[in-house]
């Protein structure tokens, strides 16, 4: 199938914007009326961004879509739409074969299983690969109810996204690692988190699932939530789909995790200095000798795992570099040994790459000026994080803070494997923006007053 074949079978036509007009109204009348709930409430002050967030991710979510269907003429977006609406094709045609279908391994031999010309093929370049075609069967359990209506979809994905996006901002106002104000910057107001993670894209699954998980995790922790089976399964749930999805990020979400809750433990501790230190450092050594267990064996199924994604790195890098679907403003890190040292020696590079790149001088295109624009806002609050106020105690409360702790730990992670696998730009601000909202809550990190940040280092 053509890119604009897909243009084609997503269209927007009056009943979709009649749809999407009553669906837009019933979100909007079920935020307003829980703003207006919660803001009566003491102590709920920060509901007053309730109704922005909705409106911001909603926002985004469209102008994701239009850009994508009437600008690029085509892109992923369109090919999961278009998976996904076969899929549903074949739901009605047999609820059966479509069970079938979601339990199956798609690949290039099974597609002609269960579609035809009556039901309609997915995208073949979609279907082969597991993970984006898992992506399109998420989006068909959404149309069961929602009908094959591409607006409606992205209304529907943008308002869940505002929902789980919300409940990260809580739990930062409940660690009170910034002000409200900062912290609905980080979580709820950076464009391009916003515009690449709302609409009909797999990166709007994977941030959905490591927000999802972050909530429920550290709501089990911290006794917040109402019942912990229930969120118990939702963290399984949302490994799973981010394995199915962009499995490195089910690593790059459990190793913070470790950390984080290992802080947690050392905490538990802080009555003793001597305790507290013997603690991290055990925490540390268990760390070092299950990465060298990890390198020694090399036969062990772990091992091949770790082969199996420098592998498919290397592949990823190659294919972003040849194939001029995801733009032509390119990055080199010098980058010829794909081995695991290789890997390592090149980390910092990549790491910095995705932190502080594109440039505003590098920027080509509407999109990657906004991202130049946000990538020197970034610079100029590292340059004040390290220069501006007491370095040594913002640090402490960094390493006191699981949530902080799991932050930076996720940022840096990630960031390696956004610099290192992108090499283009176009793709690189796609992939590195899940890391975006941890990066900026750590560089703003600040108490109110004295009393606060005492109570924070306390903790």
């Amino acid at each position: 199938m053509s890119t604009l074949l897909f243009l084609e079978t997503a269209p927007v036509g009056v009943f979709d914007v009649i749809a999407g007009i009553l669906l837009l109204s019933v979100i909007v009348i079920i935020a307003n009326s829980k703003k207006v709930k919660m803001l009566a409430k003491p102590g709920n002050e920060h509901y007053k961004y309730y109704l922005y967030n909705v409106f911001v991710k909603v926002f985004f979510a469209i102008l994701y879509g239009a850009i994508y269907k009437y600008y690029y003429v085509g892109g992923d977006t369109m090919a999961y739409w278009n998976g996904a609406a076969n899929l549903n094709n074949l739901f009605w045609a047999s609820p059966l074969d479509y069970w079938n279908e979601l339990m199956l391994t798609p690949s290039k031999d099974t597609i002609l299983i269960h579609f035809n010309s009556e039901i309609g093929y997915p995208p073949s370049w979609i279907y082969k690969d597991p993970n984006s075609f898992f992506v399109s069967k998420i989006l068909s359990v959404f149309m069961l109810f929602l009908g094959q209506s591409y607006l409606l979809l992205s209304l529907f994905l943008g308002w869940i996204m505002a929902k789980v996006s919300w409940k990260i901002y809580e739990l930062v106002l409940h660690y009170k690692i910034t002000s409200e104000w900062l912290g609905a910057l980080s979580v709820l107001f950076i464009p391009s988190v916003a515009f690449w993670c709302s609409g009909i894209s797999k990166d709007t699954i994977v941030l959905m699932a490591v927000f999802y998980i972050i909530y429920h995790t550290f709501g089990i922790a911290n006794a917040t939530v109402k019942n912990k089976t229930w969120s118990v399964l939702m963290v399984l749930l949302f490994f799973f789909i981010l394995i199915q999805t962009r499995s490195f990020m089910a690593f790059t979400v459990a190793g913070p995790l470790f950390i984080a809750f290992s802080t947690r433990v050392v905490k538990s501790y802080s009555h003793s200095p001597l305790l507290a230190n013997l603690m991290r450092l055990f925490i540390i050594s268990i760390s070092i000798i299950a990465f060298l267990v990890v390198i020694r064996l090399q036969g062990a199924e772990i091992a091949q795992l770790t082969g199996k994604y420098i592998t498919e790195a290397q592949v990823q890098q190659d294919d972003f570099m040849n194939n001029t679907t995801y733009g032509t403003k390119k990055y080199d890190l010098g980058i010829t040994d794909f081995t695991p040292a290789g890997m390592i020696k090149t980390a910092p590079l990549a790491i910095l790459t995705a932190f502080y790149r594109p440039g505003i001088w590098e920027a080509r295109s509407p999109l990657l000026l906004i991202s130049g624009i946000e990538t020197t806002i970034f610079i100029f609050l590292t340059f004040y994080f390290f220069f501006k106020g007491k370095l040594i105690q913002k640090i402490r409360i960094i390493q006191n803070n699981e949530l902080l702790m799991f932050s930076i730990t996720f940022a840096i992670i990630l960031g390696f494997f956004a610099g290192f696998t992108s090499i283009l730009f176009g793709v690189l601000v796609r992939i590195k923006a899940p890391l975006l909202p941890f990066l900026l809550m750590v560089l703003t990190v600040r108490r109110k007053d004295k009393q606060q940040q005492h109570e924070l280092l306390e903790k």
